[in-house]
């Protein structure tokens, strides 16, 4: 409890991707909370959203950027 999140996948691609996903998630709400009520969005549009952000494409082009990305900060971990 209150150790930070747990996620899983079908594959580490889109594990990656998803606590990406939620850490992105989290720092937006405290920012929309910041700025006033938060209005829900029509469950259509969320299942829509989710859809979009859960293809096999999308996980593996995200974790290609985001390894790039850490590979060129940290290029002594390989």
């Amino acid at each position: 409890s209150h150790h930070g999140q747990l996620v899983t996948g079908k594959t580490i691609e889109e594990a990656c991707n998803l606590a990406l996903l939620i850490e992105r998630a989290a720092q937006l709400q405290l920012l929309a909370m910041s700025a006033g009520q938060i209005q829900p969005i029509p469950h259509a549009l969320a299942a829509e959203a989710h859809d979009w952000v859960s293809t096999d494409k999308r996980n593996k082009v995200n974790f290609a950027y985001y390894a790039r990305k850490a590979l060129k900060r940290h290029s002594d971990c390989i």
